[in-house]
């Protein structure tokens, strides 16, 4: 929130000499340039979604070996997270699952399953409100507080990783992670399936897109701002999977590519 705060006085100080210092009408245009960079400087860094400039922010493992993560949002769901746990169990590839408190509050028996069946289970606020992103500390510490708390009665486990809902993050964000050494999780490659029921499409985004060390973002949750239906997240799964290997991709679970700490 000081880089913030900063960044904001900088502005107006800036604006504010140019109206001063310098004769209209370029003092007008000085001043409105200095104002549409100190917000545009804050906006990269809220829409901005593998920025650190708000909070620590990690998206990709270090070095050029072919090894990814898979990652999957907004569940778990009784619907489709079921699916999605019986192609990772056949083709034997670990999987992280950014949670929403409410969901794991009502399917509690899936988010053990989550665990029970060697995937990482993560932290992606408790209601995925649409403007949790543009909320202050109280309600930023309630969305996250409220969420590890959920995930850790019904899984035994309290999330170090975080995925703010859409990826945005504002500055109260990073003082709340800071405060609980959280860290963000970001993708390299996303499938868009939160919006798209086309398999297909999913498949080839998710394989042609992929970078050694990336990590990729699915969804194994309906709703909350996206499309009812998962089913093609589930179709194409097994077929990224194939694709990615004859590539000679190798998958790992997030915290094993990102060398860190999953849990507290």
């Amino acid at each position: 929130m000081i880089k913030s705060v900063f960044i904001k006085l900088a502005t107006l100080a800036a604006a504010a000499a140019a109206l001063v210092l310098v004769p209209p009408p370029l003092s007008w245009v000085l001043a409105a340039a200095a104002l549409a960079l100190g917000l545009g400087v804050i906006a990269w860094g809220v829409f901005n979604v593998n920025s650190s400039f708000w909070a620590q922010t990690l998206w990709r493992g270090a070095g050029d070996e072919k090894r990814v993560a898979l990652t999957f949002d907004d569940g778990p769901d009784a619907k489709f997270t079921p699916g999605v746990l019986r192609v990772l169990q056949e083709k034997g590839v670990p999987a992280a699952f950014f949670c929403v408190g409410k969901r794991v509050e009502q399917n509690p028996e899936l988010a053990r399953q989550i665990h029970d069946q060697g995937h990482l289970i993560g932290n992606h606020s408790f209601h995925h409100g649409m403007w949790i992103n543009f909320g202050l500390h109280t309600t930023l510490r309630q969305e996250i507080d409220a969420c590890n708390a959920a995930i850790e009665k019904a899984a035994g486990v309290k999330p170090n990783l975080y995925r703010p809902p859409h990826g945005f993050k504002n500055p109260a964000l990073g003082d709340v992670l800071s405060d609980r050494q959280m860290l963000v999780i970001g993708w390299q490659v996303r499938g868009f399936d939160a919006v798209s029921n086309d398999a297909a499409r999913i498949t080839t985004r998710i394989v042609d897109g992929a970078r050694p060390g990336g990590v990729i973002t699915l969804h194994d949750g309906a709703g909350l701002q996206g499309t009812d239906d998962r089913s093609a997240t589930v179709d194409a799964l097994a077929v990224i999977i194939d694709g990615l290997r004859a590539r000679g991709f190798k998958f790992v679970r997030l915290d094993d590519l990102l060398a860190i700490k999953a849990y507290s």
